[in-house]
């Protein structure tokens, strides 16, 4: 929908609607919290929307007044939504006609301040934005302070300890009016982060671990770290392995943690900041630069889909239980970067017919390690030139060959053969033609040979 928005007029008609009841707590969390990610224009938006909101209104507004009250362009807004959107405190929707185009914005509510400092993305990003002293500041603000109830006994009476419970009939049904409902903060979506769980659930079980230990809770803390550190399943099985805890259960605590520390250990202690996208209008200005960007893209997509979930695509069947074997036990020793993987795993099914010979992935594999190849477009590349010089071999080879035959065709015949050849006999003459022929046909032999030998040779 991206190109109906950059689209967007002036005399755009939209309305605004809410998933929740704003209050004064939701203003404090999203000036203190999320001001630091995304900035005060984009914050200032939201709020400036809510106000339509508050209202009801049934007639849409144009964007004209968004233009007017914020004194800022369309293009300036619609960056600000971006954000909004991508921190998960707005939806947009789309509709379109002959006569008009209208977008309904949707407010979403804040994550509470336990969902804020609980989540892997958020959390991590604030701490990053805003240092360590203003965050533990902002923390223990935060902070429940009341009198703990775990050493008292409840004496609450219930309703019906209190009260009459009415007869059903009694009461009369409203089906007519709908109360708008208050729901919690979704989170940040990433609905559209692949994790390959399958290749994960095979790591586990070479430990024993039965994939039951993998519930919905803590797979999506998995991609929501895996998200933010850039964790692959090899990686993440080993903090899995670190996390588990004596009734053989995933500490999601302690997971945080690991994670976190490898990727600070790497990183020489800094963690992950919030980068914005950045798309190339150039993109799209000839088509020899799109299919630049349509290569880039086929990298990028190499370098983030687990070698399994490529061989799926590839083959468009499901791997078999022995080359995902395969696959994982190569991922496993030499750690191969996924673009790597799956540029090694393509290369191999083009060379054997769509088969995978363990012994020659292993022995590829081994090489490319040594090479340090880290990224699809490297293996590539690698790839093209080593085509390139295997095919320059080949042609100097058979060019060799064949000047040694024309050497030999053209060489000058001895004077005392000739001799010898003017004294013989008409019958040993007509011999002597014969047995040139068969040395002809024999040579013309050699050379197919060989010609099929240097062929062999280069597979």
């Amino acid at each position: 929908m991206a190109e109906y928005f950059n689209g967007v007029k002036p005399s755009d008609g939209f309305y605004v609607k809410s998933n929740y009841n704003y209050t004064h707590v939701h203003q404090d969390i999203l000036i203190s919290l999320y001001t630091p990610l995304i900035g005060t224009d984009a914050i200032g938006v939201y709020l400036y929307l809510s106000q339509f909101n508050f209202h009801n209104e049934t007639e849409a507004y144009n964007h004209y007044t968004i233009m007017n009250d914020l004194k800022i362009n369309l293009s300036s807004f619609r960056d600000s939504l971006d954000l909004l959107e991508g921190i998960g405190l707005l939806k947009t929707y789309f509709k379109t006609n002959q006569e008009e185009q209208t977008f309904i914005y949707m407010l979403e509510q804040p994550a509470t301040t336990e969902q804020f400092f609980n989540d892997p993305l958020l959390s991590v990003f604030l701490y990053q934005q805003i240092g360590k002293s203003r965050y533990l500041s902002l923390k223990n603000r935060y902070k429940d302070s009341s009198i703990s109830t775990s050493a008292y006994h409840e004496v609450t009476k219930s309703f019906t300890d209190v009260f009459k419970v009415p007869k059903l009939s009694e009461i009369e049904q409203q089906d007519d009016i709908q109360i708008k409902p208050d729901v919690k903060n979704k989170g940040l979506d990433l609905s559209d982060v692949r994790f390959d769980f399958e290749m994960l659930e095979l790591l586990l079980n070479n430990h024993l671990i039965s994939k039951e230990i993998l519930n919905k809770q803590t797979k999506e803390v998995i991609i929501q770290i895996a998200t933010l550190y850039g964790i692959t399943p090899v990686e993440m099985k080993s903090i899995i392995l670190k996390s588990i805890t004596e009734n053989q259960t995933i500490s999601l605590q302690d997971l945080r943690k690991h994670a976190r520390s490898i990727y600070q250990i790497e990183h020489e202690g800094e963690l992950p900041t919030l980068d914005l996208k950045k798309e190339s209008v150039k993109a799209k200005q000839n088509d020899a630069k799109q299919e630049v960007d349509s290569l880039l893209s086929w990298f990028e997509l190499l370098d983030t889909t687990s070698p399994i979930e490529m061989l799926a695509s590839f083959t468009k069947s499901e791997p078999t239980i022995s080359q995902k074997r395969v696959v994982e036990d190569v991922v496993t020793r030499e750690k191969l970067p996924y673009g790597v993987m799956n540029i090694l795993l393509q290369y191999v099914m083009f060379k054997n017919n769509m088969q995978l010979p363990k012994a020659y992935i292993e022995e590829i594999a081994s090489n490319w390690k040594k090479l340090k190849l880290t990224s699809a477009e490297e293996a590539y590349h690698y790839i093209k030139n080593l085509d390139k010089q295997t095919a320059e071999k080949k042609k100097e080879r058979n060019n060799k060959a064949n000047n040694t035959f024309k050497l030999k065709s053209i060489e000058k015949t001895p004077e005392w053969l000739l001799k010898q050849k003017s004294a013989e006999t008409p019958k040993e003459e007509q011999k002597n033609n014969e047995s040139d022929a068969a040395f002809e046909k024999r040579k013309q032999e050699l050379q197919k040979e060989m010609e099929a030998f240097w062929k062999e040779g280069d597979h």
